[in-house]
This record gives C-alpha cells, sequence and structure tokens, in this order.
C-alpha cells in the first residue's frame, strides 16, 4: 500500500515539473525580447537560489557534505546548471519556442546512451531501434530549418544549441543520483544551485539598450515566473523524481513538456506548427515509447 502511495507521488512530482517547464518556454520568449541571454540565465539562477536557501536552511538540519563530493556537486552545477542554461536560453533566443520544446524529448534518448557508454547500462534492441527512430523525428523537426539555414535565415543554431541542452540534461540526470544516494535531493539541489549562482554572476549585468532599468513590468514577471516555477519548483520535483526512481525512469516525463509548451506558443506567440515539425514530434515519441519498453 505505501509502495503505491510513493510512486503515485512520484508520478505527480514528475508530471508537474515537467508541465512548469512547458509552459517556461513561453515567458523565456518574453523575457528574451529585453533581457540578454546569459543576463536572463543569471537572473533567473540567482532568485531560484535565493528562494530556495531558506527552506534548505530550515529542512535540513545537517548542511555539511563530505569533502570528496565537493568537486562532484561542482561538476553537477557545471552540467545541470551553468553549461546546461547557457545552451537553453541560446537556443531559446535563436529559435521558436514550439521548436525548442520538440526538441527537449531528446533528452531521454540521451540518457540511455549515456547510460550506456559511461556505466554499460542494458540497452535492449526495442531501445535501440527507439534511439534510432527518435533522432530520425528530430531530423524531421529541424528538417525547414536547415534548408533555410542554408539559404541564410532559419532557426538551425538554435535547434542545435536546445540538442546539446538536451545532452547536458542527460548527463546530468544520471550522474546526479550518485550524490543522492549520499544527501537528500533538496541538499543537494540546494548547492548545486549556489554554485551555478556563483558562476553565473559575472554574466549578471543586462547588456540590451537600458540595461535592467528598462525592463517592463511583464519582462519581470516573466523573469520571476521562469525562475520561481522552472528553476525552483520544477527543478526541486525533479531531483526528489531523480531519488525516488532513478534517472531512467524520470528521464520519461519530459514528453510531457512539447505539450504544455505548444498550447501556449500557438496562440501567445503566434507560432505555427508544419506538418514536417509535427510528423517528426510524433516519429520522436514513438522512438521515446519504444526506448522506454
Amino acid at each position: 500500500m505505501t509502495e503505491r502511495k510513493t510512486f503515485s507521488l512520484t508520478d505527480l512530482y514528475l508530471s508537474l515539473a515537467t508541465i512548469l517547464w512547458g509552459s517556461d518556454y513561453l515567458f523565456a520568449k518574453i523575457a528574451l525580447r529585453e533581457v540578454s541571454p546569459l543576463s536572463f540565465a543569471a537572473i533567473r539562477t540567482l532568485i531560484s537560489t535565493g528562494a530556495m536557501f531558506p527552506i534548505f536552511l530550515r529542512m535540513e538540519k545537517d548542511w555539511r557534505v563530505k569533502p570528496r563530493h565537493v568537486w562532484p556537486l561542482i561538476g553537477l552545477a557545471l552540467l545541470g546548471t551553468f553549461i546546461n542554461r547557457i545552451f537553453w536560453v541560446t537556443g531559446m533566443n535563436l529559435t521558436t519556442a514550439s521548436n525548442a520544446s520538440l526538441l527537449s524529448t531528446t533528452s531521454p534518448i540521451f540518457v540511455l546512451m549515456v547510460s550506456f557508454f559511461l556505466f554499460r547500462a542494458t540497452v535492449t534492441w526495442r531501445a535501440t531501434l527507439g534511439i534510432i527512430v527518435s533522432f530520425i523525428g528530430v531530423s524531421l523537426v529541424i528538417q525547414g530549418d536547415w534548408m533555410e539555414w542554408v539559404r541564410g535565415g532559419g532557426n538551425v543554431w538554435g535547434d542545435l544549441c536546445m540538442l546539446l541542452a538536451s545532452l547536458t540534461w542527460a548527463f546530468f540526470t544520471v550522474l546526479a543520483k550518485f550524490l543522492m544516494k549520499e544527501y537528500s535531493s533538496l541538499k543537494v539541489t540546494a548547492y548545486i544551485m549556489l554554485i551555478g549562482s556563483l558562476l553565473f554572476l559575472p554574466f549578471l549585468a543586462n547588456e540590451n539598450p537600458g540595461g535592467w532599468g528598462e525592463v517592463s513590468a511583464l519582462g519581470w514577471v516573466s523573469v520571476l515566473y521562469v525562475a520561481l516555477t522552472g528553476n525552483f519548483l520544477a527543478y526541486l520535483l525533479w531531483m526528489r523524481g531523480i531519488q525516488n526512481i532513478g534517472p531512467l525512469r524520470t528521464i520519461f516525463y519530459t514528453y510531457l513538456t512539447p505539450i504544455t509548451a505548444i498550447l501556449f506558443a500557438v496562440p501567445f506567440l503566434n507560432e505555427t506548427l508544419t506538418l514536417a515539425q509535427i510528423g517528426g514530434a510524433l516519429v520522436v515519441f514513438i522512438g521515446v515509447f519504444l526506448a522506454r519498453s
């Protein structure tokens, strides 16, 4: 009885995390109209860390970590907070919210590949087929952008940055589980975010004309929304999911993210989806389903 309840709560945590991340694409696009990409990544990280630490200090009785775990924490912060968010925000600035969210569904495939190559995790023939099918789907999603890029336009660089964001997130998801055998998800998350904030300090100044003083109320609301939902709440829920059921099962919840993102992006950002994008997304989902099976 208790086990079923635990898994039910974990499903809720992970579903909510991916839905919140899906809504972030809309607000990130709005914020990036007024805030430079690296400054946006920096301010959202600092705000979310400021929100996280009072909870951490109140709930965690022991704040210490073993000296041998300091470097792993720094490595995870580099992957999951610093490098990942640089790729993510750069991709968001250079491609559409719809494309960005569709390409985020490659994370489960990258997790399988990282688990196999780094830790010799078992990958079945169905999972291998799923990996191949998913990358065919990705090629369909970015096909139109690639052709436009050849002509001198298009969003292909943004698409590639989103793929790199998915890859770094996969490394982070796989490697984070080792520290959470020693510490709570709250402690690991808090220290990763603190280190990430320190790394982002040099990029805090808004390079857009007018700096932070010219950011509108809507721009600030968008920054705060992304910081407090995607960076803080969803991040914490995701870490709890990894701790409860492991990275291979956790990562498959990411397929919910583009559904939410597109529901926001199409009406509010006036984005359109081509048949190739829709078909590519369906192929990616089929590949993820095969890999999960």
